[in-house]
């Protein structure tokens, strides 16, 4: 009966301990009753550059009754027979964090918040992490799901994506260029964009969408991190196929726009792919004609017949496009214009000179046989030349003096005159005749 006295004594003060619990239950809040084994974390994935931090934010909560004992962080890593292990990153009780974790991990250490950093990381910290938390009356969990960490492993790498499959880039379609690594994309930022190495401003995601490309968006992009050209990629060009564009002609003389001097035109132009044909119009007098084929066009030696206006046409695969229309004019070099105008006025005074001469000698032929027939020949004698000076008695102050040739025939020489010094039976006279007009 004792026995069973001292049995019932002892069952009496259990049921007052029941008692004295589910009276306190009965004063707590709802939540605090209904408290269950949790952990949250957020997020549920991490994409993070080498040597920089993370911060795993986490949450937890176990049923009401329970004391926390020990909290702890570990990474499962796959072993190369493909089992699983896990090493401490944090653990409430120091001496179990792994070698490789220490001195790297900073845990809140606050009323059911579990968050943790992690500090330097590198690329043996790829992995998945998980919290377990542990508490008296043996209660143990583990927050299923964890958060997988994955490393950014510079430098970065721009891709092109864009509607059409398999073909180019061409004026009007939709193109998106994506700054990431070998490995994943880390949302840290913000990113710089960098065209024909210069810094685009308004580009600050790690993606770049051009909805309507153009002829402007040809060039060399590259990406990275904003004040950091360290960690910039390598440049990849955005091939924009375009017809000419800007076509132009530039003029190359060997000195002045002259005549004789050798000229060169040129037609420059701005297209993808390169101009594969060209051809040349002259407009003179309104008429068009092709004059040639090739990107220049050369004359040689320039002359006034060159003037006029010229134009080319820029085509490739995507199309073609004229130029502005030019106006070339040959100007006659200033020495050549002084030795034209010496040339001209030489020529004229030798045609009046010869005018004049031509009026003397038809105004003499009038003048001379007139005045031969008035003149009385005197006596002369043939025993030598005859030089008789014939003058008429001067009228006027103004006179005029012609000296005249004349052949004489003379007699035979079987006349009684004596024989003179002449040559086939002709004298020389040498006769000076003075008259008035």
């Amino acid at each position: 009966m004792h026995l069973k006295k001292q049995v019932i004594s002892k069952t009496k003060p259990l049921k007052g301990q029941h008692m004295f619990f589910i009276s306190i239950l009965l004063q707590l809040p709802l939540s605090a009753v209904s408290a269950s084994w949790s952990v949250s974390y957020k997020p549920r994935s991490m994409c993070v550059f080498e040597r920089s931090s993370v911060d795993f934010t986490c949450s937890f909560d176990y049923p009401y009754l329970n004391t926390l004992k020990t909290t702890k962080w570990f990474k499962l890593y796959q072993k190369q027979d493909g089992s699983q292990e896990g090493i401490f990153v944090y653990h409430s009780m120091a001496s179990e964090i792994d070698q490789l974790y220490k001195d790297r991990t900073v845990y809140a250490n606050q009323h059911k918040n579990c968050s943790l950093q992690l500090h330097n990381v590198s690329k043996s910290d790829r992995g998945k992490y998980f919290f377990r938390l542990e508490t008296n009356y043996l209660g143990k969990f583990t927050g299923p799901g964890g958060i997988y960490l994955d490393i950014a492993v510079l430098p970065f790498r721009v891709t092109v994506t864009m509607q059409k499959e398999n073909g180019h880039i061409h004026e009007g379609d939709s193109v998106t260029l994506r700054c990431s690594t070998e490995t994943c994309t880390p949302q840290q930022g913000p990113f710089a964009w960098y065209k024909n190495q210069l810094l685009l401003p308004q580009a600050t995601e790690n993606e770049l969408q051009i909805s309507s490309v153009s002829h402007n968006d040809f060039g060399n992009y590259s990406c990275g991190l904003r004040n950091s050209r360290i960690t910039s990629a390598d440049e990849i060009l955005l091939d924009v196929r375009y017809s000419p564009k800007n076509v132009e002609i530039t003029i190359l003389t060997s000195g002045k726009m002259e005549q004789g001097n050798s000229l060169t035109l040129i037609c420059k132009s701005n297209a993808n792919p390169a101009v594969t044909n060209y051809t040349w119009f002259k407009i003179r007098d309104a008429n068009i004609s092709s004059i040639g084929f090739d990107c220049e066009f050369s004359i040689k030696a320039a002359s006034q017949k060159d003037d006029g206006q010229y134009f080319c046409t820029a085509k490739n695969d995507m199309g073609s496009q004229n130029s502005t229309i030019i106006t070339l004019k040959v100007e006659v070099p200033t020495s050549n214009r002084h030795f034209l105008l010496t040339a001209t006025a030489v020529f004229f005074f030798v045609i009046a000179v010869l005018l004049v001469l031509f009026g003397l000698i038809i105004r003499r032929k009038q003048i001379t046989p007139k005045k031969l027939d008035t003149e009385q020949t005197p006596a002369v004698t043939v025993t030598e030349d005859i030089y008789e000076n014939l003058r008429q008695s001067p009228e006027s102050e103004e006179s005029h003096t012609n000296l005249i040739y004349a052949d004489l025939k003379l007699p035979s020489s079987n006349s009684e005159r004596p024989r003179s010094n002449t040559q086939e039976g002709y004298a020389v006279i040498y006769s000076l005749l003075s008259y008035k007009e």
